[in-house]
Parts: C-alpha cells; sequence; structure tokens
C-alpha cells in the first residue's frame, strides 16, 4: 500500500476563541495527504491575513484540544498546549509511512515558525511583518553592519 493509499483513525481539535478551530478534522479516517493538508490549511482566524495554519493553533492554543491518532492519544488542557506534542504526533505519522519525506520537513518546519511566533495572539502580527515591504535601504543596512 503506498503513503497516499494509508489511512488513519484521526481526531484534532483544540478550542480558540470562542469556537473557531476547524472541526472537519474530527473523528476521521483520514490519509496522510489530508492530514498533512488540513494542519497547513488557513484557519481563517486573522483574517483578512491568510497563513495562520491550524498547526500553530494547536501549539499555542491557550485552552484545551487533543490529538488522537489510532491507539495514541494526546491531550491538553488549559495553558499547556506545546509543540512538542505536535511534533510528537506528526513523527508518529511519518514512522507510519502516511507522510512523505518532503511532507514532514514542511510540517517540521512549520513546526518551529511556531515555535518562533510562540502566542496565539501573536500569529496576526506575525502575518504582517511577513507581508510588510522592507522599509531599510541596503546601505542603511550596510551602515548599520557591526564587525
Amino acid at each position: 500500500m503506498s503513503t497516499s493509499d494509508k489511512r488513519a483513525s484521526v481526531s484534532i481539535y483544540c478550542k480558540i476563541y470562542t469556537e473557531n478551530f476547524s472541526q472537519a478534522m474530527i473523528d476521521r479516517y483520514a490519509t496522510g495527504k489530508e492530514i498533512y493538508n488540513f494542519l497547513l490549511k488557513d484557519a481563517k482566524c486573522c483574517l483578512p491575513l491568510k497563513g495562520d495554519c491550524n498547526l500553530w493553533y494547536l501549539g499555542t492554543n491557550e485552552k484545551f484540544g487533543h490529538i488522537i491518532y489510532n491507539e495514541r492519544v494526546w491531550h491538553w488542557s488549559w495553558g499547556e498546549a506545546s509543540f512538542d506534542t505536535v511534533q510528537e504526533f506528526i513523527d508518529v505519522v511519518y514512522k507510519d509511512g502516511l507522510f512523505t519525506k518532503g511532507q514532514y520537513l514542511k510540517l517540521s518546519a512549520k513546526i518551529e515558525e511556531g515555535r518562533m511566533i510562540g502566542d496565539m495572539y501573536l500569529i496576526g502580527e506575525y502575518l504582517s511583518e511577513k507581508i510588510k515591504p522592507s522599509t531599510t535601504t541596503s546601505t542603511e543596512k550596510e551602515n548599520n553592519h557591526v564587525i
């Protein structure tokens, strides 16, 4: 069975704001590609900005949530969300052969990016900074360079 054909029982949920996290991956029998796409899907919690992926909320939400994958259960309560949990989950899915190496590396990179953001309330600010054009000229950068 190829990576794209394998399926697993999965449930991914966290409580953000009033009830803004997608419920599309609750109690599903999904392929690795479906799980991957869900984790990277825009959560639409920072409108009009785009790019706030579901994965970031799993690691930063202040309330509670769970990830269930086959027989494995990760559950967290108020203030316990962690990217360590999300990384452990994608490690297990990858070891089971549901993610390709490329998918795994991209998810791991998004986890590291999420760690850098650190707080779900800073995701919008982070996305704003990413799209903001640089106001520093190359000459200013050279003048500020310290050896």
